[in-house]
């Protein structure tokens, strides 16, 4: 061994594994809550609120409240709201 040189014990670097985080399944909303986004509680149908429940798996709070707010107030499909909430929120 050379001067100033370090034996190979030395020179092992223990390296922490980094374990992938493990995402939680985001859970839908329930019906009092999308039935809260809108003004008039009578509006949505029990099917309606079904179907935004399901959608709500894939999106954000801010994207629901958006496609309510069209659905009722501009008369908008769900699927035409779902649209223009895409163009401005995204996901």
């Amino acid at each position: 061994m050379a001067y100033g040189s370090t034996t190979s014990s030395k020179m092992i670097v223990k390296v922490k594994k980094k374990l992938p985080k493990v995402l939680k399944r985001k859970s839908m909303l329930n019906g009092l809550m999308i039935r809260s986004y809108a003004k008039n509680k009578n509006f949505l149908t029990d099917a309606m609120v079904k179907r935004l429940r399901e959608h709500s798996k894939h999106h954000t709070i801010k994207h629901m409240r958006s496609m309510v707010y069209k659905m009722e107030t501009l008369g908008m499909s769900f699927s035409k709201a779902h649209e223009e909430t895409m163009k401005k929120y995204g996901k």
